[in-house]
């Protein structure tokens, strides 16, 4: 008995530290994208959740220029390793910028000091998970009026076409 429970502990704290590596985005690196305006930067990596589960963990960091003090924006888990699209980031100018996946969004107006994110789990009312593609596109304009485009499914719980900003998306209404 006092054997199969030190054996339950052990697998239980390996199967937890592994766990841990899978929530915080650290696994085998498999894509990576980057990129920059003159005041502050944007990155991507894809890492592998690896073992039984087969999706992957997407870091979002922003830096200053010319820095290498990558911090933390947002963590996507997808289902699927896909690989980092392009489209993701955009930079209105060099103080407002933004970033998104499936159902997460971020934007800064502060070249990259502060993050608002926006998740659709949390912010779009009656929404079910898990739409890997809700966010379709985003355009943000310089007085901060924006339209998210979304990849809704018909009769889907929450899911409406497109949502609108007058704050560059720190919120989002579908009026």
């Amino acid at each position: 008995m006092r054997t199969k429970f030190i054996v339950g502990v052990f697998l239980l704290a390996i199967i937890g530290s592994t766990a841990g590596c899978w929530i915080r985005g650290k696994g085998k690196t498999f894509d990576n994208w980057e990129s920059r305006n003159t005041k502050f930067g944007v990155r991507i990596t894809a890492y592998e959740e690896g073992g039984w589960v087969g999706g992957a963990r997407y870091l979002f960091e922003a830096a200053p220029a010319g820095s290498n003090d990558w911090r933390e924006i947002m963590l996507f888990r997808h289902d699927d390793p896909v690989p980092i699209s392009h489209n993701q980031v955009h930079f209105v100018n060099d103080q407002v910028g933004y970033c998104f996946m499936g159902w997460m969004y971020a934007v800064t107006t502060d070249s990259g000091a502060h993050w608002a994110v926006w998740n659709a789990e949390r912010d779009l009312p009656n929404w079910k998970c898990c739409n890997y593609v809700l966010i379709r596109e985003v355009d943000i304009a310089p007085d901060g009026a924006g339209v998210m485009k979304l990849n809704a499914v018909p009769q889907r719980q929450g899911e409406v076409p497109e949502l609108h900003t007058q704050d560059y998306g720190r919120h989002w209404t579908s009026e």
